[in-house]
């Protein structure tokens, strides 16, 4: 709802939520004044906003700019979780969440743009499906943090996995979709890649061996 707000393709409001970029922001002010309030100074508050809409009459990046750059003057946010595009239709929504056959973490330059104009950390999710990507988007400061959600999805141990240094049986995201469509129509979060994500209870990530089967000769 924030990010409608801001956007000029969907606020046509005439009256002082609408017409301009400030007018555009009140809203946004009005609910990080108010969340502030509720969880006082301590309390870490992010923000998913956007770093171009990439759509004619949507927000450009420097209008995601200036937008950023204002609510980070406020002191209200602890860190911007970025993205790029809008998901006002079903191919925005795969601009988002890139399905196999989409190039993959598309939007790092974009994000990398934006995260240069402003002082707080960025967090960015957008179809970094694999740790090289990561690593590379981190190390080349693109970005503070990576959100991998589809890829946690394939693989709950990546990062256990990553931090004993087995990167290589990481069961990888292959951008099925199969996750995002199941829960789009309101149902559990299941893999194509992997039967045991959302069946926990049926079936275990972590399959122990068996010590008494014995080897075979044929």
């Amino acid at each position: 709802m924030l990010g409608q707000f801001l956007s000029p393709l969907i606020n046509t409001r005439d009256d002082g939520y609408g017409g301009n970029t400030h007018n555009r922001l009140r809203f946004v002010m009005e609910v990080l004044d108010a969340v502030r309030a509720a969880v006082g100074p301590d309390f870490v508050v992010g923000m998913r906003l956007t770093a171009d809409e990439l759509l004619k009459g949507g927000m450009d990046a420097a209008e995601c700019i200036q937008i950023a750059r204002a609510i980070a003057e406020t002191g209200q946010l602890d860190f911007f979780n970025l993205l790029a595009g809008a998901p006002y239709d079903d191919l925005g929504l795969a601009g988002w969440i890139p399905p196999m056959g989409m190039p993959s973490a598309a939007h790092l330059s974009i994000v990398g743009g934006l995260k240069e104009a402003v002082d707080l950390p960025v967090l960015h999710a957008g179809g970094i499906a694999d740790i090289a990507t990561a690593r590379h988007a981190v190390s080349s400061g693109l970005l503070d943090m990576v959100g991998m959600t589809r890829a946690q999805i394939a693989d709950p141990y990546l990062v256990q996995k990553l931090a004993a240094g087995n990167e290589d049986s990481v069961r990888p995201c292959v951008g099925m979709g199969y996750c995002v469509d199941r829960v789009n129509q309101g149902k559990d979060a299941l893999c194509g890649h992997n039967p045991a994500t959302g069946r926990e209870q049926q079936m275990s990530h972590v399959i122990a061996r068996d010590t008494e089967l014995q080897p075979q000769r044929w």
